[in-house]
């Protein structure tokens, strides 16, 4: 197999400069990258793909958020795998290959995926149905799992990605549990390798300058997002009982925050209320960073 054309990794970025120059500095040049930046940034732009000619960098007309910059990268994707990904992960040369080679071996799969390196607290996936047995012996070295969700970091055959994308009403968060839950529907196959993993800086994809802006903007999204999954995919009674620990927390959070005079707190669990309420009145996922 020709290596050389054969996946473009994808990364939906805002301010992820530092990890998007660590990642084209280490990636093997045969493999094309997109960076969907949500910045707005074209000095950026200009730089990276300057530097590195295996790189585009795609500017949005405005912060369009996870889903909808996966969406645009397959879209602009024209190898034969896509890879997409957030940018605080990192990966070797050799596992990308890996992951190449497993896909190429199995029949019939929709998703392929790393485990974290490190799974001390969470794994990279949801569902734990080991498939050993049926397993032909040249895939067996990479210990697969049908998994029912996959958190982060995936493979996929590029006409395969651009027959189902994402759903662009999430802004960030449960994209990619919504993704594979539709997935399901049509008996589409998602696979985990143990054998092959990544590394996760959780929640640091954000320059360190930004991150009151993303974490702010991470408690709205995170908590309206929960609601209109289950909402979407369920039902909305199912949905406020699912997101009702959530209004408790937040809530509980603001009196403690007045009681204590402590400002930062109060201000995010104004925003972890305000993210809910919205999604329960059914108003779009409208939050978005302020400079």
């Amino acid at each position: 197999m020709n290596n050389n054309k054969s996946l473009t990794l994808v990364f939906g970025a805002y301010f992820s400069h530092k990890h998007i120059y660590r990642i084209c500095k280490s990636i093997n040049k045969k493999f094309k990258i997109i960076v969907v930046e949500n910045s707005l940034d074209k000095k950026f732009k200009k730089d990276i793909e300057k530097k590195f000619k295996n790189t585009k960098v795609i500017i949005p007309k405005e912060n369009v958020g996870l889903a909808k910059s996966f969406n645009i990268g397959i879209k602009n994707s024209k190898t034969k795998y896509v890879y997409l990904n957030c940018p605080d992960m990192a990966i070797s040369n050799k596992s990308i290959n890996d992951l190449i080679d497993c896909a190429e071996k199995l029949k019939s799969f929709c998703i392929l995926a790393p485990n974290y390196k490190d799974t001390s607290n969470f794994n990279n996936y949801v569902g734990n149905e080991y498939v050993l047995q049926k397993t032909p012996s040249k895939i067996l070295k990479y210990r697969l799992k049908k998994v029912d969700f996959i958190d982060n970091s995936f493979l996929m055959l590029t006409k395969k990605a651009k027959k189902y994308l994402f759903d662009e009403k999430y802004f960030l968060y449960s994209e990619t549990m919504d993704f594979c839950f539709q997935l399901k529907k049509f008996n589409e196959k998602s696979y985990v390798s143990d054998k092959i993993r990544f590394k996760h800086y959780v929640s640091d994809s954000v320059d360190k300058k930004y991150s009151l802006l993303s974490k702010l903007t991470r408690a709205w999204h995170y908590n309206w997002s929960k609601f209109y999954y289950y909402k979407k995919n369920y039902n909305y009674l199912f949905a406020l009982k699912k997101i009702i620990p959530n209004i408790i927390k937040s809530i509980k959070k603001i009196i403690f925050s007045l009681i204590t005079f402590n400002k930062e707190n109060l201000i995010f669990g104004l925003i972890e209320f305000y993210g809910i309420i919205c999604s329960i009145l059914n108003l779009k996922s409208f939050y978005r960073p302020r400079m």
